[in-house]
């Protein structure tokens, strides 16, 4: 039951190599948001998605195409969503980063780690540690600096509607129902 309304969730693997299941309502849909609203259990905001904010250490206006995370160093970094590890690495200005494509349309990436604990070409689930908080690259503090991408563009999640929700694709949904149909049926 939530929010006073009676939901069937029936646990599901798509394929016999799917790790753990997924929850399913009785048409199909996923019952878990394909994203997490945060990549840290717990943090406080530092710094807001901005097209203009002052630099700490470069000391000028620019832009902000993240939201910064402060947490004390050593707080795991959990991937958003699941999908695959598309770029580890550091550069002078990210430091120690992590780049997760979920889908042809989202990606997330993660900065200033002190640590890497994934590979390139790695699958990662949702909720799965992939770093841990640091201070490494352009950055005063302990923090994650999350970025996230629509479409190739960095865009602002804390102002996306992401009601993004696995469906059981067509071609398993037969199969699905009647698992669904054979449950319901135990229950009753």
């Amino acid at each position: 039951e939530h929010k006073g309304k009676k939901i069937f969730a029936f646990p599901y693997k798509l394929s016999e190599n799917q790790k753990k299941e997924d929850f399913y309502d009785e048409n199909g849909k996923g019952l878990k948001s394909m994203f997490l609203k945060a990549p840290l259990d717990y943090f406080r905001i530092s710094s807001r998605f901005s097209g203009r904010r002052f630099h700490p250490v470069q000391m000028r206006f620019k832009a902000h195409n993240g939201t910064d995370y402060a947490a004390p160093h050593g707080t795991p970094i959990k991937t958003t969503a699941s999908g695959v590890v598309e770029r580890t690495g550091y550069t002078a200005g990210n430091g120690n980063f992590v780049k997760v494509r979920h889908s042809s349309t989202y990606s997330t990436q993660y900065l200033h780690m002190s640590k890497i604990l994934v590979r390139n070409g790695q699958s990662v689930s949702q909720g799965q540690t992939i770093g841990k908080v640091g201070s490494t690259g352009l950055a005063t503090g302990p923090h994650v600096c999350y970025r996230f991408w629509k479409n190739g563009v960095q865009v602002d999640p804390l102002r996306l509607k992401l009601n993004v929700v696995k469906q059981i694709p067509k071609e398993n949904l037969a199969n699905y129902l009647v698992y669904f149909d054979t449950m319901k049926k135990r229950l009753d």
